[in-house]
């Protein structure tokens, strides 16, 4: 079944000349794998997207904050740059829908995957840069980016949800929080962690990433969300 991918770019704000730099930024590692055929993933487009995004935010923070000294640009951009952020994008873009992902990681839910999510928006990004230059993907990352500056240079964008629980169990009496890794899966250089979340010695929620800090923050995340309430988990 071919793939419409004129409603993605409608979504983007950017038409192709040549949609197979979006086809590859598309491409998850694992469908390249088992295709056994000279099939690009989406890995170097990621990385190229990676740079292009630094200097987008870099660029518009340098402007609209003249005042504020680098480590407070560097903070701000971090946020703006990260994986909660981009994977934020990537579900209001409807990526994971066009992601081709391999047999397996499709049953293991790859297309809402937060890791897979972001590193597609990067590779978009990137593919936008090499088929229409400097000027429109910048024009694109900022337009998805404006509901994120003014928060971010406020200082209410932050998805350190560990620290925020850790602020909650000190707020409170016997609330004694740890991390356990649960399982460890995957190859050396492509780990997967599930990590346990404690608190009093009894097994809360259980959280996934590539690395344990990762894995943390999402039961942290889950934990603040789920247990706590909603509303107090919001940047």
């Amino acid at each position: 079944m071919s793939i419409d991918y004129s409603i993605l770019e409608d979504r983007l704000g950017y038409k192709f000349r040549n949609r197979q730099g979006l086809v590859e930024a598309l491409t998850h590692p694992s469908f390249a794998y088992e295709q056994n055929l000279e099939t690009v993933d989406n890995q170097r487009l990621e990385f190229l997207g990676d740079a292009v995004l630094q200097l987008i935010v870099t660029e518009y923070l340098f402007a609209a904050i003249p005042e504020a000294p680098e480590g407070a640009m560097t903070k701000i951009r971090a946020g703006l740059v990260c994986e909660e952020t981009l994977t934020r994008l990537a579900l209001t873009l409807e990526l994971g829908g066009y992601l081709r992902l391999g047999h397996g990681e499709t049953l293991s839910g790859g297309a809402a995957n937060p890791s897979n999510l972001s590193d597609a928006m990067e590779a978009v990004l990137g593919a936008i840069y090499l088929d229409g230059g400097m000027e429109r993907a910048r024009q694109v990352m900022t337009g998805l980016l404006d509901p994120y500056f003014e928060p971010a240079i406020g200082g209410s964008l932050t998805y350190d949800y560990k620290s925020r629980l850790f602020e909650w169990a000190q707020a409170g009496q016997d609330r004694e929080i740890k991390f356990l890794v649960e399982t460890t899966s995957g190859p050396e250089h492509d780990r997967h962690y599930q990590v346990g979340l404690y608190l009093n010695d009894r097994l809360q929620v259980t959280g996934e990433g590539r690395t344990k800090k990762a894995a943390e923050q999402d039961a942290s995340r889950q934990f603040l969300e789920t247990m706590i309430g909603e509303e107090q988990t919001r940047c």
